[in-house]
């Protein structure tokens, strides 16, 4: 496997600019769930049988039910959640995380052997599984393993499945590298990830094999 590493983040865009293109990621996950919605109460306006009134309403549960799942775990990764004080409820982080991949693809394994965590790190956490998620073109697996050693949390993710590769926008991304094509809300994020982890004197490093992709954060 190949492998990179950052220990720091530079600020590679102003402030206006980031926020606006972490906005455009949000807006990005979350218009293809709302749109899902609004179309189904349209059809459900013009249903004319029982049969197409059922279609409309199970059509607009799933695509509500699919919007909040992405917004609250977008709240986490990107909102005032992760800005918390304290010890994040780690049950309710996780079945956050599992209905946030839930409506994309692929499955999850935990293996959390910390005490507890904070919200920030759970922020960390939260951002790490996006990041795997966006390696799998198929099913795969997310293994999410997390261990504390000497007050220090570490966090590793193993994205793996099917086709499971790390863009080459990405990779630049994580490099602390402007993307060939220029920011997008998929770019954003992978450079977010490592300024949150530098905020919170962590280390970030990936590592990329044949069909599989691991994410590892030390330090927090």
């Amino acid at each position: 496997m190949s492998q990179d590493s950052k220990d720091s983040a530079p600020l590679l865009l102003e402030p206006n600019k980031l926020a606006s293109y972490l906005a455009s990621k949000i807006c990005h996950d979350l218009v293809s769930p709302v749109g899902a919605a609004a179309s189904a109460i349209d059809f459900r306006e013009d249903c004319t049988t029982p049969e197409m009134l059922a279609e409309a309403e199970d059509l607009l549960q799933s695509s509500t039910n699919k919007a909040l799942a992405r917004l609250q775990f977008l709240r986490y990764a990107f909102g005032t959640m992760g800005l918390s004080n304290g010890m994040a409820e780690m049950h309710e982080a996780r079945a956050i995380a599992e209905g946030y991949i839930g409506t994309h693809k692929g499955e999850i394994d935990w293996n959390i052997e910390a005490q507890g965590l904070s919200f920030a790190q759970v922020r960390v956490m939260m951002n790490l599984i996006m990041l795997g998620m966006a390696c799998l073109s198929r099913q795969g697996v997310l293994k999410v393993t997390i261990t504390e050693e000497n007050e220090k949390i570490s966090m590793v993710v193993h994205a793996s499945g099917m086709r499971a590769k790390l863009s080459p926008s990405i990779r630049m991304a994580l490099n602390h590298e402007e993307p060939e094509d220029g920011w997008d809300p998929m770019t954003i994020q992978p450079y977010f990830t490592t300024m949150i982890v530098s905020e919170l004197g962590g280390s970030f490093s990936f590592e990329v094999g044949e069909e599989q992709v691991q994410f590892t954060v030390t330090g927090l």
